[in-house]
């Protein structure tokens, strides 16, 4: 059987495959490589007889150093339509030579015009040399098993070079990916699939295609770099992988992009690395909370609410200033010596999600000790709308609380702080709340919420609530 010397019209054999050169052949091959067709030409190369080959399988020709390579790279181009990776191997000729032959097995299982395996070889014998070109490698130490003094022919070298740098990129624990100038595909590892959870492609954008929308100009802009302005680039992206319950799994990804270049310069096309960061990122999110929130409240800690007023400080002027509202629950103790370190957090859960209905989105809630909160309030302008935040806090806490094992009555102390002086710091704000806090708790009978001033300026007339 004979394959035509051109393809079928509109195929995608016909697309991808040049005529039949003097020196190239097409045999089309089964799922397990069985030939199943060969042309004339493979009968000049190799000097079998089409009848010699049909039915064998394509490593009964393959030099028994060249088989392992062979059936590996087999292996890896039935996981993708396509063409598989190119690679370099000796095949028998009939007087029992060997012959070196350039072979890409093109994945055409899928295409109803083909149903098959597709081999493009090229005959590469004379720039592999002839017996006489050799190369001899120096052994870096008398004593390395690796090598030898004795010449290695030039081929044999750079088929161990070819095979040792596959095998590298597949040991690594990082997506390969390896494009020529115009962004086609020309090499892939087996765990660039695995991250990105798609078989390979012909283009570098159809094969980052799981990209998140938003991310993917990123990723364009970043290949563009690489290809036109030789920028090498690292880029974070998330990627929309496997389907759990009908919801897409984000996994986040770091890619470098690098750019290769010949001798002269001109950028032959870029390989890129992409590593998995989605637990890194988990964990980094996680270390970032813990330093930020408080673990029982899901509030602000004392560091992270001492930073927020801090900040707010910083960015004022003169004419609004932060708040500070210091709460103090009282009984607390009591209730968790009765009742149980349990229900003492649940009830700090419950008075933190009432103090956060209580104020404004951008107030910050704190938890800044036991039972002490803090609430810090930017944008206040005068000491009444300071005092109004400050009631509304107490007015949310008079009601009893019901908790798995008791219902309770909640009450809390509550200090007030504001200053027009652009000097006041936090330290003295936070102490100033803090003693009016103990004045309230002092004349808790009388007055629940006390309001303290460097300045001593109180107009709590003002009728403005900014909240």
């Amino acid at each position: 059987m004979h394959i035509d010397g051109e393809a079928r019209s509109g195929s995608p054999l016909g697309e991808e495959f040049p005529v039949v050169s003097a020196r190239m052949t097409r045999v089309r091959k089964s799922e397990v490589a069985i030939i199943v067709e060969v042309d004339q030409m493979m009968s000049e190369i190799l000097g079998w007889r089409a009848d010699d080959m049909v039915g064998k399988t394509s490593v009964d020709f393959i030099h028994p150093d060249d088989q392992g390579l062979a059936v590996e790279n087999w292996m890896e181009m039935l996981g993708s339509p396509g063409p598989g990776r190119r690679q370099r191997l000796r095949h028998k000729h009939r007087d029992g030579s060997w012959i070196w032959l350039e072979m890409t097995n093109h994945n055409l299982l899928d295409d109803p015009a083909y149903n098959c395996i597709v081999a493009e070889m090229l005959d590469i014998s004379d720039e592999m040399g002839s017996d006489e070109s050799l190369l001899v490698l120096e052994q870096d130490s008398p004593t390395d098993p690796q090598f030898s003094h004795q010449p290695l022919r030039l081929h044999e070298a750079l088929r161990a070079r070819e095979q040792l740098l596959h095998r590298l990129a597949e040991a690594l624990p990082l997506g390969v990916l390896h494009v020529d100038s115009q962004g086609r595909i020309l090499y892939t590892n087996h765990r660039l699939h695995a991250i990105l959870g798609k078989a390979r492609a012909t283009t570098f954008n159809e094969q980052l295609s799981m990209v998140l929308a938003e991310d993917r100009q990123l990723v364009e802009e970043a290949l563009d770099a690489v290809l036109r302005s030789r920028l090498d680039n690292d880029i974070e992206v998330r990627l929309a992988t496997s389907e759990v319950h009908g919801i897409k799994e984000v996994r986040q990804c770091t890619m470098s992009l690098r750019t290769l270049t010949a001798d002269t310069g001109e950028v032959t096309g870029a390989v890129a690395c992409v590593v998995d960061v989605t637990e890194s990122v988990r964990l980094r999110e996680e270390l970032r909370l813990r330093a930020t929130f408080d673990s029982v409240t899901r509030c602000h800690n004392r560091a992270s609410t001492m930073d927020a007023l801090e900040m707010m400080l910083a960015a004022s002027d003169l004419t609004s200033r932060p708040a500070v509202i210091f709460v103090d629950l009282d009984r607390f103790k009591e209730i968790n010596d009765h009742l149980g370190h349990g229900a003492g957090d649940e009830l700090l859960g419950v008075v933190a999600r009432r103090i956060q209905r209580a104020v404004r989105g951008e107030d910050v809630v704190g938890r800044i000790g036991g039972d002490e909160f803090l609430v810090v309030c930017p944008r206040i302008t005068t000491a009444a709308q300071a005092m109004r935040a400050a009631t509304r806090v107490a007015n949310t806490l008079r009601h009893e609380i019901r908790l798995k094992t008791a219902q309770v009555s909640c009450q809390a102390s509550i200090g007030v702080a504001w200053s027009a002086d652009p000097h006041a710091d936090a330290d003295t704000l936070v102490g100033q709340a803090d003693m009016a806090m103990y004045e309230a708790k002092r004349q808790a009978s009388h007055d629940p919420v006390m309001y303290k001033d460097s300045q001593a300026r109180d107009d709590r007339s003002d009728p403005e609530d900014t909240r």
